[in-house]
């Protein structure tokens, strides 16, 4: 039943995500008098599909993206050619149906073109001048919604030259391209401020908006409206606490002992010491309240430790794996690094929280715990987490303060969006400045799917937040200047706009066939890196 339900999540995150961006040209592409021959959602064989007006709406096998069919992007628009024989539907003395196979039962005329144009890129009559089988020659003309008919199942409507893309003037071209990636912002920024209004847009100033029952914050007494003025970690100088993204900030410095905080309530200044639980989100297992013991208190749905088979109250008892990190040459000098119960180096959650913090980059661990009396062995991937301090976080069971505000929640809706754009530039710029990092990190729809399972288990706030994220992805991933993308197209706009002359059409094809024929090889070598990183 679950996996039906995340079945279901994943249609819908990344459904909505393709409707939108695709909605987002077509509607500009109407707007702009562009015939559209067909609104796709997926890619491969259709699935369903029907006819409204001028234009198929189809949905199709492989959920990697969509497309709309617009009139002159196939540089070929004839579908005939002279000498061919076709079969024609003549009402009125006008073609209103052109057969490219010869078994219809309707009465037709059989006919070999002599000659045609169904463009009329001068303003002129469509037309096909033709030879029937009494060998007589006629002139014709063709209505300009006329039918191709290919299949039984399969026909299109023939797209004169005012009908075309090409047709058009510069900037409702433009926008006709720019606004599929638009319209991915906008579902974003629209979803964002939603779940600002919905949840409440969180406060920048580090109060407590509410305490976890049967936390460790709730065991040492703070409250909500709490504002904590600072945190001060064992062994460490306090640090003043200006806003609440510095208390992530320190509690990612957590390494072991105890946590002081000091809080302003009601005027007077409180201080409280803390033991806090200990999150490895590299595996996704929380520690219990007592950090002493190597015991899992629990599991994230979905994580990577849950697919495993880990379990809350399963003892770590020993824990090994081989480093990645050429950062650090003398630890990958000793290849196969280990702790354990039975030499003494793995006593507590400290010991276990340093140990892991060595592998960020995506390693396999081999854990072993007791359960029931009984050993068991694991071996789980873990997340590439980038740096050693995003491993693992303090957490003592506080939330960030929230402002129920409709301005508020606008404001942090663009920044939300925004900073799930920026997301895209982090990781371009980590591609290519990180060595550690490669295109074998990112991912693909299978990748998504996983995700999403995570996302969807948290509550459906966490998957509309998802989708927003991915949705802004999309976009601005659309935007960047590659061939067979928005951002490909639009640099061709951009060259006419300059030099005053479209490209070649032909040219700009043939660029576009190329560039879809690599990010299908791309998407093959992610999907598979992907089912080998889930799979481990």
């Amino acid at each position: 039943m679950n996996f039906l339900i995340y079945i279901l999540a994943f249609l819908f995150v990344l459904g909505l995500v393709i409707i939108v961006h695709e909605f987002g040209h077509f509607i500009f592409a109407r707007r702009a008098g562009i015939l559209c021959h067909e609104f796709s959602i997926g890619m491969g064989p259709a699935l369903f599909k029907f006819k409204k007006g001028e234009t198929v709406y189809c949905i199709r096998a492989i959920p990697i993206g969509g497309f709309v069919s617009m009139a002159g992007e196939d540089p070929d628009i004839a579908k005939i050619k002279r000498n061919q024989r076709v079969y024609l539907k003549i009402q009125n003395n006008y073609v209103t149906d052109i057969y490219l196979y010869p078994d219809v039962k309707e009465r037709l005329v059989q006919a070999r073109v002599i000659d045609f144009d169904l463009y009329g890129k001068e303003g002129n009559d469509l037309y096909i001048h033709y030879e029937n089988i009494d060998g007589e020659t006629h002139f014709v003309k063709v209505k300009r919604n006329a039918l191709y008919h290919f299949t039984p199942n399969n026909f299109q409507q023939i797209a004169p030259y005012d009908r075309c893309f090409e047709s058009k003037k510069w900037f409702p071209r433009f926008l006709t391209v720019v606004m599929g990636a638009g319209f991915n912002f906008l579902l974003a920024l629209v979803v964002f401020i939603v779940i600002n209004l919905v949840t409440g847009a969180p406060r920048t100033e580090p109060i407590i908006g509410s305490v976890s029952p049967n936390s460790p914050a709730y065991s040492i007494g703070l409250q909500a409206k709490d504002k904590i003025l600072s945190l001060q970690l064992e062994g460490k100088d306090p640090v003043e606490i200006k806003k609440w993204d510095d208390i992530s900030f320190v509690m990612r410095e957590f390494t072991q002992g105890d946590i002081t905080i000091k809080v302003l309530r009601d005027g007077e200044e409180l201080t409280f010491t803390v033991t806090p639980e200990i999150y490895v989100a590299t595996l996704g297992i929380t520690s219990t309240r007592d950090l002493t013991n190597t015991s899992i208190g629990s599991v994230a749905t979905n994580s990577n430790a849950d697919k495993e088979g880990l379990q809350a109250g399963d003892e770590i008892i020993k824990i090994g794996g081989t480093l990645f990190d050429d950062k650090n040459t003398k630890e990958v000098e000793k290849g196969y690094l280990e702790i354990s119960k039975a030499n003494n180096t793995l006593r507590n959650w400290y010991d276990l929280n340093n140990f892991l913090r060595k592998f960020y980059l995506g390693e396999k661990l081999e854990i072993t715990v007791l359960r029931n009396g009984q050993e068991k062995t694991f071996t789980v991937q873990t997340l590439k987490a980038i740096e050693s301090a995003n491993v693992s976080r303090a957490i003592v069971g506080i939330s960030q303060d929230t402002n129920r505000n409709v301005f508020v929640a606008i404001g942090n809706g663009v920044k939300d969006t925004l900073s799930a754009i920026g997301s895209v530039f982090e990781t371009l710029y980590l591609l290519i400045a990180d060595r550690n990092i490669g295109v074998s990190d990112l991912s693909g729809p299978v990748g998504i799917f996983d995700m999403t399972k995570t996302y969807a288990a948290s509550g459906f706030i966490s998957l509309l937040s998802w989708l927003a994220f991915i949705s802004a992805n999309i976009g601005f991933v659309n935007l960047l200047p590659l061939p067979a993308l928005d951002g490909g197209r639009i640099i061709f706009l951009l060259i006419e706009a300059i030099v005053r002359k479209p490209v070649d059409r032909k040219v700009e094809g043939i660029i576009h066939t190329v560039g879809f024929i690599l990010f299908m090889l791309l998407f093959v070598y992610v999907t598979f890196n992907d089912i080998i990183r889930i799979r481990g």
